[in-house]
């Protein structure tokens, strides 16, 4: 009799952990990407914190240190992107105030002179030329919108970053004790399989800095060098831009490189034209096929396509945290098909 009941509540214990687990879910729907950003992060805050460990008293100082650290590039690159954007909102100001009466009469001259210079014929020329100009003021009353969209959802940012800090927090400071508590629940007949699961996944987070980050960073500065000495305005943020661009299969930093030299050749700059499209050419080259191969040699090969599919897809569901969740989860993926699919060749072996 007592055995029976033993059996019947235990018999309950799965389903009831199921229904718990699917309830805490649609709980966290709505900042789960930020959860699982936070551990992301996390991994890498960890990094640092065994790094400076030594150097500090309590774990948890050498943790919140390291999410200082590897807050202040971030906080860098953000302060000179709006300082940047507002400063070119600061001289489109005018314009940005026509646009929002629907009276523009933008007068831009270099458009003008530039279509001018493609040789076409009169009527051509003057529709391209107010084709642009329309262009031009319509996209100054879209970021006027998403300026003031920004504004209101400022207090659901504020939320959000909040909990990313937290998750970080205490996925970095407790990252052993949730491996151990995963490990203990995982049967023992499969911990070698999911021990490979997390060599894999240590694999993936490192290649997504390593092969990813650092060169998309080393051009981005590179570029800025470019853009500075060739007298091109706003570098920083063109820089940037040229670094966020490497992420975008088979166009990259061209996007700028080409845009920058075809502009300026078309207002008479030819030598500023050729000259970034030359040496764009150099950086954007020696990046992709010098720089990356050789820092990111001694990690374990992760396809390009997962990269690529994770990186894109990652990001437009799940914005900017999908840069690194789309990765991470598509690499785990390919790694789990990959390493059943070797246990089970070597089985068939075995067994031959």
């Amino acid at each position: 009799m007592i055995s029976n009941l033993k059996k019947m509540s235990f018999s309950t214990v799965i389903p009831l952990i199921i229904i718990l687990a699917l309830l805490s879910l649609g709980i966290l729907i709505p900042i789960i990407s930020m959860v699982i950003f936070g551990a992301i992060l996390a991994y890498y805050v960890r990094y640092i914190s065994k790094k400076i460990r030594p150097y500090v008293k309590y774990n948890t100082l050498s943790v919140f240190l390291g999410m200082i650290i590897l807050a202040i590039p971030v906080i860098l690159l953000l302060y000179f992107t709006f300082s940047q954007f507002l400063s070119i909102a600061g001289s489109f100001f005018g314009s940005l105030q026509q646009a929002a009466t629907g009276n523009s009469t933008m007068n831009l001259p270099q458009i003008t002179d530039a279509v001018q210079n493609l040789g076409l014929p009169g009527n051509i020329s003057q529709g391209i030329d107010e084709t642009v100009k329309s262009a031009i003021t319509q996209f100054i009353s879209y970021i006027a919108k998403l300026a003031v969209d920004l504004v209101s959802s400022l207090p659901g940012i504020a939320a959000q970053l909040l909990i990313l800090i937290f998750s970080v927090f205490y996925f970095a400071r407790d990252g052993d004790k949730v491996m151990a508590y995963i490990t203990d629940i995982i049967p023992d007949k499969d911990k070698r399989f999911y021990q490979q699961i997390f060599n894999s996944a240590d694999d993936v987070l490192k290649s997504i800095i390593v092969g990813n980050i650092i060169p998309a960073a080393i051009l981005g500065v590179l570029s800025g060098i470019l853009y500075f000495f060739l007298g091109y305005p706003y570098a920083v943020l063109l820089a940037i831009i040229s670094g966020i661009a490497m992420f975008i299969p088979i166009i990259g930093p061209w996007i700028v490189y080409g845009v920058l030299g075809v502009f300026s050749v078309l207002v008479g700059n030819t030598f500023q034209g050729i000259m970034v499209i030359f040496f764009g050419w150099i950086i954007e080259t020696s990046t992709d096929f010098y720089i990356r191969p050789r820092i990111s040699v001694q990690y374990s090969e992760v396809h390009p396509l997962v990269f690529l599919l994770g990186f894109i897809y990652g990001a437009v569901t799940m914005g900017i945290p999908g840069l690194f969740i789309g990765p991470l989860i598509l690499g785990i993926t390919y790694a789990a098909f990959k390493i059943y699919r070797k246990e089970k060749v070597k089985s068939k072996n075995t067994q031959n």
